[in-house]
């Protein structure tokens, strides 16, 4: 182990692992909060809406692990516009969220969002929108096991 190495790993102490993850949590929090305020994340209600459902079955869903929410602190959960978006089909997200099981929100979002090499760099949403379900569920089976 180099000096830089042991010197680091020395200066670690439970007060400084517990400031880096406040800090991390904070920030996880005002990435949320600015995906609401673009409308990428939407709250239950307005969800509900765009699904045609109430609240209880958005909730239901999320029991179920056929959707999932985001925290955007205290008890309040946002919930991807993308699962009222009409250019994908409501029952391969869901079957997605259930092979993703039970992935953090957060880690559910990103891989959703985030271009993948194995969907030729583009984002499991854009794949979807391009009729590529089984690709996606084989790369939501390698996101889980990663």
């Amino acid at each position: 182990m180099s000096k830089v190495e042991m010197g680091t790993a020395h200066n670690l102490t439970s007060e400084t692992n517990k400031a880096f993850v406040t800090q991390f949590a904070g920030n996880e929090n005002t990435s949320i909060l600015r995906l609401a305020d673009v409308g990428d994340l939407v709250n239950t209600q307005r969800l509900a809406e765009r699904l045609g459902v109430t609240p209880q079955a958005i909730y239901k869903a999320v029991r179920d692990q056929r959707m999932f929410s985001l925290d955007a602190g205290g008890r309040t959960k946002l919930y991807p516009a993308f699962f009222g978006d009409q250019g994908l089909e409501r029952t391969q997200l869901e079957a997605i969220c259930k092979e993703l099981d039970r992935l953090p929100g957060a880690s559910k979002w990103q891989f959703f969002t985030t271009p993948r090499l194995s969907l030729s760099k583009k984002s499991p949403l854009d794949a979807l929108r391009k009729g590529r379900f089984e690709d996606v569920m084989a790369a939501a089976k390698a996101f889980k096991e990663a």
